[in-house]
């Protein structure tokens, strides 16, 4: 009998001994908690595609990054370099390496890959964090579990003195070895998919305190701004609290009493549907444009501002993203230009975007001044 039982335990210890090392096996070596790393074989690609895109980046005063909010700067680069007037001989060299449909983690890397960061560099992007794949909804609670550990001080500080048991320490998660940029098809049902904002405001935010980190550490200075989110455009997809009969027949009603005028009506109406659908993007919308036709901004703002993060078609930025990014910024100290604040504060005014995403030009105007005193400041220490 004890023989058996020996031979039992030590086939046991045998069993749990070869799962730990498969699923140790399995697992990635690294710091942050990533899901996603990029193949060795698309970084030497990009080097020699890209050669005249990174020299020119190298070589620039200014370096604009982001995506195709970054990309909008384009026009004003001009404006921003006749702003130093007489205060420099030369107006400084700007480059603008900004990519449509770049989220941030791309962002970061092909920065990395600069030998040398110009001076300045300003980001002006967020608006395209889930266009791409790089993490599993499924694996959401292991990653949530990674974040924890992450964040616990004690448990990081031993990751980073002996990177090996991160290994030990982070639950096993689907890698994703990226390249060239694939668009993502979501398919996911309704909850997943508020899952997923969850966890990409999770990365965004490991995302947003590398990039940081990692420009100061090169001695360069980081300027940001913040995304501008168009209130007055429609969530283009509901994902929660919608399906009930009831619910959409209610918003049908306070939709017509608004095309009607009858905005008080409307209004106390919306106040209650989105109290009892507390994330649907679709009643937060009615109760801000009602909001709006009483003559009540602030509620205006503070509900078109939820409806438009819990739109859940992955189309534009996320007043989450900005909420990071200002966190970050006054945390770490960086300057930052908050667009968004000040297109929100000019609510009630008529024609306030050129389309959905990019707002009028007599507003960029006002942010190119900003921004540019800012610049004016950070050369003048140099």
């Amino acid at each position: 009998m004890l023989k058996k039982l020996f031979i039992f335990t030590l086939l046991g210890i045998a069993l749990l001994s070869a799962y730990l090392y498969w699923d140790y096996s399995k697992k990635r070596t690294v710091i942050t908690p990533y899901t996603y790393s990029f193949l060795n074989s698309f970084d030497k690609k990009y080097e020699t595609e890209h050669a005249e895109e990174v020299k020119h980046a190298e070589s620039a005063k200014i370096l604009i990054l982001g995506d195709r909010m970054g990309k909008t700067l384009d026009t004003y680069k001009k404006n921003l370099q006749e702003q130093f007037g007489a205060a420099l001989k030369a107006p400084p060299s700007i480059y603008n390496w900004s990519v449509e449909n770049e989220g941030l983690f791309r962002t970061i890397h092909k920065l990395k890959m600069l030998k040398k960061l110009p001076p300045i560099i300003i980001y002006f992007g967020a608006s395209s964090e889930l266009l791409e794949k790089k993490f599993r909804v499924e694996d959401k609670k292991k990653i949530m579990k990674n974040s924890a550990t992450y964040d616990d001080e004690r448990l990081i500080s031993l990751i980073i003195t002996f990177p090996w048991l991160s290994k030990v320490l982070y639950k096993n998660v689907q890698y994703f070895d990226l390249a060239g940029f694939t668009e993502y098809k979501n398919f996911l049902a309704a909850p997943q998919k508020l899952e997923e904002k969850e966890l990409s405001f999770k990365f965004f935010e490991y995302e947003m305190k590398e990039m940081i980190e990692y420009i100061k550490d090169k001695k360069s200075n980081l300027v940001m701004i913040t995304t501008p989110i168009n209130l007055e455009v429609e969530p283009k997809e509901v994902c929660a609290h919608a399906s009930s009969d009831n619910v959409i027949g209610a918003q049908q009603e306070i939709e017509a009493e608004i095309k009607e005028g009858a905005f008080k009506t409307a209004f106390l109406k919306a106040r209650e549907l989105s109290n009892i659908t507390f994330s649907n993007a679709r009643s937060f919308y009615l109760y801000g444009r009602a909001a709006l036709g009483v003559g009540d901004l602030k509620t205006a703002r503070e509900a078109l501002l939820k409806a438009s993060v819990f739109d859940c078609a992955n189309w534009r930025g996320n007043a989450i993203y900005n909420a990071i990014m200002k966190a970050q910024a006054k945390k770490s100290m960086v300057q930052l230009v908050d667009f968004d604040q000040f297109m929100t504060s000019n609510l009630s005014q008529e024609g306030l975007y050129f389309d959905e995403i990019v707002p009028q030009n007599i507003f960029y105007q006002s942010m190119i001044k900003e921004l540019g005193d800012i610049l004016k400041k950070i050369l003048s220490i140099e």
